[in-house]
C-alpha cells in the first residue's frame, strides 16, 4: 500500500517526472565466478519464456500505477545475461514494455543492456539498435587472460574491440566496460 501511495503521489507532480525502468533477466549459460547477481546458470533456453511471461504481467501491473504520459527516459535490461534470451523474446519484451509505458523512439532516452561479449556479434548488436537500445555495458572484468580463466570469463581484446567498433558504427551513444 505504501508503494501504491508513493506511485500515485509521483503522478501528481506539477511537472510530470520521467520514469526509469529496470528489467532483470537472470539467465546465463555459464557461471562467472566473480558474480554475485541473482542468476540462473543453464544452457536450457526454454527456461526463459515462463519467466518472461511473468515479467510481461509485472510490466502491465506496474504500468497501472503510473500516468501513461510519463516518458521512460531510462530503460535497462540487466542480469544475468539479457542476451541469453532470443531476438524474438527481446522484441516481444520491448513491445510489451512499449504497450504499457511511454517509450521514446527518438534516441533521446538511455536504453541500455548488459552484455557478456561472448554472447553477441555485430548482427546481434544491429538487432539491438533496431529495438531502440542505444547503450551497452560490456562485462569484460579483466583483459588479463590469467584472471579471465580464474573468473571463468574469457574473451579476447580483439573480440571486445570488434564489438565496440560495430556498436559505434551502428550508433550506440554509450558503451561501458565493467572492469
Amino acid at each position: 500500500s505504501d508503494y501504491r501511495k508513493w506511485a500515485a503521489n509521483s503522478n501528481e507532480d506539477p511537472i510530470p517526472r520521467p520514469l526509469s525502468l529496470y528489467i532483470h533477466i537472470p539467465f546465463c549459460d555459464t557461471v562467472c565466478f566473480y558474480c554475485a547477481c541473482n542468476k540462473i546458470a543453464t544452457k536450457d533456453r526454454t527456461r526463459a519464456q515462463p519467466y518472461l511471461d511473468r515479467v510481461h504481467r509485472e510490466i502491465a501491473m506496474q504500468a497501472e500505477l503510473f500516468d501513461a504520459s510519463r516518458p521512460v527516459e531510462q530503460l535497462h535490461w540487466g542480469g544475468g545475461t539479457p542476451t541469453f534470451i532470443s531476438p524474438e523474446q527481446m522484441r516481444e519484451l520491448m513491445t510489451v514494455t512499449g504497450r504499457h509505458f511511454h517509450l521514446l523512439h527518438d534516441d533521446s532516452g538511455e536504453y541500455s543492456i548488459e552484455i557478456d561479449p561472448r554472447t553477441v556479434d555485430a548482427d546481434r548488436i544491429a538487432f539491438l539498435t533496431g529495438l531502440g537500445i542505444n547503450r551497452m555495458s560490456l562485462g569484460i572484468q579483466d583483459f588479463d587472460p590469467r584472471v579471465q580463466k580464474i573468473v571463468n570469463r574469457q574473451q579476447s581484446v580483439e573480440m571486445v574491440a570488434e564489438l565496440t567498433s560495430a556498436a559505434r558504427q551502428l550508433g550506440f551513444t554509450s558503451i561501458n566496460f565493467d572492469l
